[in-house]
């Protein structure tokens, strides 16, 4: 058990130390900040966020079947063509890939990110299926950085299995095979504001 995403921060700051050198930590708001943060002081390194959004059927906004970055990249889950062409498909892509940039421009201004050649250290506070996380991969690999590393503090043994085709390394806390929800695996988790988010990136511009 973890027991916030403080500790989980500091606790994969300690795994990465020793093998990482001047890297960029990219965080996923919200929860994923409070974890970055924590490894970016640790590594004494830079903290920014990058954003992704579920994308889901019209009549079903709780099953996700996909997921968007700000540029339009996609990851598309094994339901994507059954939906594809459905009514409104096109309006609900548009409309997350919207929110996603309405959100960057909170958080950081714009959509301008320079990481060619460089580390990446992608941190989130947990991973359930991994659509967003997915998509936000694919779209890291068109930016050419030299190496991705995922830190992530619990996710599901047969999400780790299918993320370690897309990623250089991963380091984790936990890897369960039985699991329900990220938030199963820490004691204290509870929703981040804004405003927190906000706090915390402001220390890095």
């Amino acid at each position: 058990m973890i027991e916030n995403r403080t500790m989980a921060g500091k606790m994969l700051a300690e795994k990465l130390k020793k093998s990482v050198s001047n890297p960029i930590v990219l965080a996923v708001p919200r929860g994923g900040v409070i974890v970055g943060y924590e490894i970016a002081k640790k590594l004494g390194c830079s903290l920014d966020v990058v954003i992704s959004k579920k994308i889901t059927p019209p009549d079903n906004p709780e099953y996700a079947i996909g997921a968007i970055v700000h540029d339009g990249t996609l990851y598309k889950g094994p339901s994507w063509e059954y939906y594809s062409n459905t009514k409104d498909f096109a309006k609900e892509i548009e409309s997350k890939k919207i929110e996603v940039n309405r959100r960057l421009e909170i958080y950081r201004g714009n959509a301008d990110y320079s990481l060619d050649k460089k580390t990446v250290v992608l941190v989130d506070d947990g991973i359930a299926t991994g659509g967003t996380i997915f998509a936000i991969l694919n779209w890291l690999k068109k930016m050419r950085p030299r190496e991705i590393i995922l830190a992530i503090p619990v996710l599901p043994e047969s999400t780790f299995e299918i993320l370690q085709n897309h990623t250089q390394r991963m380091i984790f806390l936990e890897k369960p095979v039985d699991f329900a929800a990220v938030g199963q695996f820490f004691n204290n988790f509870e929703q981040v504001s804004d405003d927190e988010v906000k706090v915390i990136l402001s220390k890095y511009r």
